[in-house]
């Protein structure tokens, strides 16, 4: 859930028609990423890495102590390829 402390990982699919996660490639370090849970608790978080991994590289799912997001989708120029985003939470 947002707002805990571990790795919360969201998998989207990479449609070309805009829809779920087709633009996680247009994200710059720095960039904002607001996640809203199902009692509408908004989290703020902060691009702070991104990158591509091999479709079977389940390192960026590792769990951690701190507040973190990980997006993943497929990469429509190989699909072999998973395109990556790491957020943190954005501190007050």
């Amino acid at each position: 859930m947002p707002n805990r402390n571990g790795n919360l990982c969201i998998i989207g699919h990479n449609y070309k028609n805009t829809m779920m996660f087709s633009k996680l490639d247009k994200l710059n370090i720095n960039d904002e990423i607001f996640v809203s849970d199902i009692n509408k608790n908004k989290q703020e978080y902060i691009v702070y890495d991104k990158y591509t991994i091999k479709e079977d590289d389940l390192g960026c799912t590792k769990d951690t102590n701190n507040i973190e997001l990980t997006l993943i989708t497929c990469n429509n120029s190989n699909n072999k390829k998973r395109t990556v985003v790491k957020a943190k939470v954005k501190e007050p």
